[in-house]
């Protein structure tokens, strides 16, 4: 009788040591979910995108054969490239991992031996063609990469560069721009464009996947790159949805002739934490230039005698929590020479005076306690805000230099300073906290560059403990602040932005601190007054957890 239950204990222990071993196989298992491309010729470079591959190489299978080692390009646990055979008429392709797990099939043919529509000489002769991108692995943001191929063109409006920002895409759209980051042939990161090379820095946001150049002949081919995150990077966290409104009323008194009023309101950042869409809701008939930062709205005697005109914009935000994972100790200098596209953010402007003897005298300091990129960041903050008490009501930076006293805005632009000063690229950021409630606060932070890991935002005011009355939630440990925002920060403009010249005799008027921009309000010939509404919320925000 005491054999039986043992006999049911040992089945017992085989089947959940069964099904252990199945849990885990369905976990660890490799999976495919795609290539591309999946008709190639010889030699072409192909990826293959899934999951569970391994960081230690193992094997791709054609039909149960292996193929050659050195025809594998990249292998990453979730992105593989590797060279096409040209043996091979189709095959069902598997990856064999490490510890011997294979993959699902999926089907791959030579282009050569797949019958293909006709395509016209001329659409094959101009259109752009990437033959290799040196490196293509182990990238790091910032750093400057070289494309050879064919068809590129000159430096023109219409041609640009496409990097994928969403990682292990598994069917490549290249006509959604969701999808990737654009940077244009006249853009800073682009260091050389001529018909048949282009070097270009590796943009901040750019994920393992694909390039590809497209002009006005048209689209080239996708090339699979792949970056190191030895430096670290930057992950999204939790996201929350918001619903604004504002407006601008004017009150005319009187116009001449040739009277006219341009209002410029500013578009919130689009960007890898924050995206946005703005509904004009009335004056769309007076819409005259926009930017990816501005948009603007006319007004000439026709509008303007009504005496009395509204513009009324609705705009959905939503919004990410940013962390960066920063291994302090790998952190990259800028070398002797900055590259092209950081050399704004490392000089004094119209907003940050980094040039001033205090500011350069600070970062002297700075650099004497520690050499350490990461911890400078944080000394920069605490001499500011240990160094300045708060003043809502100087807002220059200059003045908060003489006066040692400054709101956020002001001292926001002096730690940007003083991280110029430290050859740390930095730029400010306006926008709001949202606050208790239904409440918008307006607020000012900043973004610093590492190379490596790419612009990452910060709070310098929250990472000291100057909270904003009103401001709760957050990140439970104010020091993430110094590597990381939350969901409750909303940007409106990042850095300075200078607007259209105007004509002689124009009066410009900056009355939206929240802008960053030089004027918000250029009129000539006209007798009137304004009214800016701050940005109000709509709707609570919805706080969604992000895949």
């Amino acid at each position: 009788m005491k054999r039986r239950p043992i006999l049911i204990a040992g089945v017992l222990a085989i089947l959940t040591l069964a099904g252990g071993a199945l849990l885990l196989l369905t976990i660890f298992n490799p999976e495919l979910s795609a290539i591309d491309p999946s008709t190639p010729k010889p030699n072409d470079i192909v990826s293959v995108v899934g999951r569970n591959f391994g960081r230690a190489p193992g094997a791709l299978l054609f039909d149960g054969i292996p193929l050659q080692a050195h025809s594998i390009h990249v292998w990453s646990p979730d992105f593989i490239s590797f060279h096409m055979p040209n043996n091979i008429d189709q095959a069902g392709v598997q990856v064999r991992t490490a510890l011997g797990l294979v993959s699902n099939p999926l089907m791959i043919a030579d282009m050569s031996r797949v019958p293909l529509a006709a395509t016209p000489r001329e659409a094959l002769e101009f259109h752009p063609n990437i033959a290799s991108v040196v490196p293509s692995s182990g990238l790091l943001i910032g750093k400057l990469i070289a494309l050879r191929g064919s068809h590129f063109g000159d430096p023109d409006p219409d041609s640009s560069l496409y990097f994928s920002k969403v990682p292990s895409i598994s069917t490549l759209d290249t006509e959604d721009s969701a999808n990737f980051i654009k940077v244009g042939s006249g853009d800073l990161l682009v260091e050389r464009w001529s018909d048949t090379s282009i070097e270009v820095r590796i943009p901040s946001g750019v994920e393992n996947g694909y390039i590809f150049v497209r002009t006005k002949s048209g689209s080239s081919n996708t090339y699979p790159i792949s970056l190191s995150r030895a430096p670290g990077r930057i992950q999204n966290g939790d996201a929350a949805s918001y619903t604004l409104s504002d407006s601008v009323s004017l009150r005319v008194g009187g116009v001449a002739p040739d009277g006219n009023i341009s209002i410029f309101m500013p578009i919130p950042v689009t960007s890898k934490q924050q995206s946005v869409s703005i509904e004009i809701v009335q004056g769309l008939d007076q819409r005259g230039a926009s930017s990816d930062a501005w948009q603007e709205f006319k007004f000439n005697p026709a509008h303007l005698g009504a005496r009395s005109v509204e513009i009324v914009r609705r705009y959905t935000i939503e919004v990410s929590a940013a962390k960066a994972d920063i291994a302090t100790g790998s952190i990259q200098s800028l070398g002797a020479t900055a590259p092209r596209f950081l050399a704004p953010y490392l000089v004094a402007d119209a907003l940050v005076p980094s040039s001033e003897p205090q500011i350069i005298a600070a970062a002297a300091t700075i650099r004497k306690k520690d050499k350490n990129t990461y911890r400078q960041i944080a000394l920069a903050s605490q001499w500011v805000f240990s160094n300045f008490k708060l003043n809502a009501t100087i807002g220059d930076p200059r003045a908060a230099l003489s006066s040692k006293t400054g709101d956020i805005r002001a001292l926001a632009l002096l730690d940007c300073a003083v991280l110029r000063a430290l050859d740390i690229p930095s730029v400010p950021v306006s926008g709001f906290l949202v606050g208790e409630g239904s409440s918008l606060i307006p607020h000012y932070w900043a973004k610093y560059f590492l190379l490596g890991i790419g612009w990452i935002p910060f709070d310098p005011a929250l990472a000291t403990g100057k909270s904003p009355q009103g401001f709760s939630g957050g990140f439970p440990d104010r020091l993430m602040y110094y590597r990381g925002i939350d969901d409750r920060h909303i940007e409106m403009a990042v850095g300075y932005h200078a607007l259209p010249p105007v004509q002689p005799g124009a009066v410009k008027k900056s009355s939206v601190p929240w802008s960053l921009f030089d004027y918000d309000e250029v009129a000539y010939g006209v007798n009137y007054s304004s009214t800016w509404s701050v940005p109000r919320r709509e709707e609570p925000a919805a706080l969604t957890p992000k895949p």
